[in-house]
């Protein structure tokens, strides 16, 4: 997968710990989380992999070991094992990370469960990719690809390509799904030039399986798991992929996004604009749809200070093929479906975007089951519109701090006009203090509150000490 953790810059495409010179390493976690009810607020569970829960245990554990690829060799390879454990009302230990790879220059292959997100954008301070935001377990899978941007014509031009197969949980309605992803993105300009164009595209399919409990002829029981339907899977080709898979999901559902970056750096600062629109039919092509997505501005100092970062994102699913969209009417753009419904992160006669009991999206849109309406694996109120704010710094002591905002309306997808008298409400925000004390030790302490109509009213905390045995 993409990998957009990024380090110097907003697209570093790759982990921290990678730069260092320490290869091998263990750590320890130990987290209190409390609220004034029995849920976690919504900043303190979202984008954690899964590891915190929705509703809130008395503590957290987590013990983490691994060793990185050395950047000195050519051949190396790497591994990562991870465990988590709650421990209150409901105990219960997740495997949260386990992977084993290897690398040759610029290219790598892994098999395992690895954390990782999809898209081009700045992970520091997002509320979380539109496809692959980081706020599931990660699903296992073997992978192969490039270590961030394989640069070409004298660094003017960097190819960052992956492709990846999986396997879904059994957790909901099918048993045996398998995931099929891919990414291929383009850099234009070298890592060091002031301004940089990023374009790609990301691809995913939950495909094959069966379900658990057969319900006739209305929609599929059993999908094909062949060669032949993997082909089809791949090319996004054959009758019921497309132009409407959810409609004819003979092969598979399909998902992903059509990513556009542009960064301008220089020696005081680093700014990113970009853009994740996302597709799950071949009817972004009639630009119906392309005013929903994701944009986002975010602006890094180079310098530590009170305030050494922002980002400004907004997320709008309204659209979903309901209407034409602005730029589709200026173009005289036609849209064969219209006006059936895109309904993101859902599928009919399949499940939903969801791995593990958690949404594989972004958490903006959130899955029923972590409502105040209740319900299952679904994402009844996937049509919103959100602005979010992050900001981060460096206060007086070291002492690190970043603050969370974001004001999100919530509708069911269905054709306009849209009352908003029907839309749901919620504003959740959060401010996390982080210290390094000694070497080995870190402590920080993050406050978070959910205010409105999606999410059940919350203020809450965790506390979390972090050491280094190695």
């Amino acid at each position: 997968m993409l990998l957009s953790l990024i380090i110097s810059s907003f697209i570093g495409f790759s982990t921290p710990e990678q730069s260092k010179d320490t290869l091998s390493h263990t750590s320890v976690d130990v987290m209190a989380v409390g609220s004034n009810n029995t849920i976690n607020p919504f900043w303190i569970r979202s984008l954690q992999y899964g590891t915190v829960p929705v509703a809130n245990p008395t503590g957290i554990i987590r013990l983490r070991t691994g060793k990185w690829y050395n950047p000195k060799k050519d051949i190396d390879w790497t591994y990562h094992i991870e465990g988590t454990g709650w421990l209150g009302k409901e105990s219960k230990f997740l495997l949260s990370e386990a992977y084993v790879g290897a690398k040759k220059g610029k290219w790598e292959i892994w098999a395992g469960a690895k954390r990782e997100v999809m898209g081009l954008g700045d992970t520091t301070m997002t509320a979380g990719f539109f496809i692959w935001s980081g706020n599931a377990l990660p699903m296992p899978k073997v992978h192969i690809g490039t270590r961030n941007y394989m640069n070409v014509l004298n660094d003017w031009l960097g190819i960052n390509f992956q492709f990846a197969h999986g396997w879904f949980d059994n957790q909901g309605a099918f048993e045996n799904s398998y995931l099929h992803q891919k990414s291929l993105y383009f850099r234009f300009g070298k890592p060091s030039s002031q301004l940089n164009l990023f374009l790609g595209y990301n691809h995913q399919a939950q495909w094959g399986g069966k379900r658990k409990d057969a319900k006739g002829s209305l929609y599929y029981d059993a999908y094909p798991s062949d060669f032949g339907a993997f082909t089809h899977v791949l090319l996004g080709t054959g009758e019921g992929i497309l132009p409407d898979d959810d409609e004819n999901n003979k092969y598979a559902n399909h998902l992903g996004s059509l990513d556009l970056g542009f960064k301008y750096q220089n020696n005081a600062l680093e700014l990113l604009i970009y853009r994740q629109n996302p597709y799950e039919s071949d009817r972004i092509w009639s630009l119906n749809t392309i005013n929903d997505g994701l944009t986002g501005l975010s602006i890094k100092l180079k310098e530590a200070k009170i305030i050494d970062g922002f980002n400004i994102e907004y997320l709008y699913s309204g659209n979903q093929g309901s209407y034409q969209s602005f730029i589709g009417g200026i173009l005289h753009k036609t849209d064969s479906d219209y006006p059936n419904i895109v309904n993101y992160f859902n599928v009919r006669g399949r499940d939903g975007w969801n791995y593990m009991g958690r949404g594989l999206g972004t958490p903006i849109i959130i899955m029923d089951q972590e409502s105040q309406q209740g319900g299952g694996l679904s994402f009844a109120y996937n049509a919103v519109r959100s602005i979010h704010l992050g900001i981060k710094g460096t206060l007086p002591q070291s002492i690190k701090w970043m603050a969370r905002i974001a004001s999100t309306s919530y509708d069911y997808p269905l054709i306009p006009p849209r009352s908003p008298d029907n839309y749901l409400h919620q504003m959740s925000a959060s401010i996390m203090l982080q210290k390094q004390i000694q070497q080995k030790l870190g402590v920080s302490l993050q406050v978070a509150l959910d205010d409105g109509e999606r999410t059940k009213n919350s203020l809450g905390a965790m506390v979390r000490l972090k050491y280094r045995l190695q």
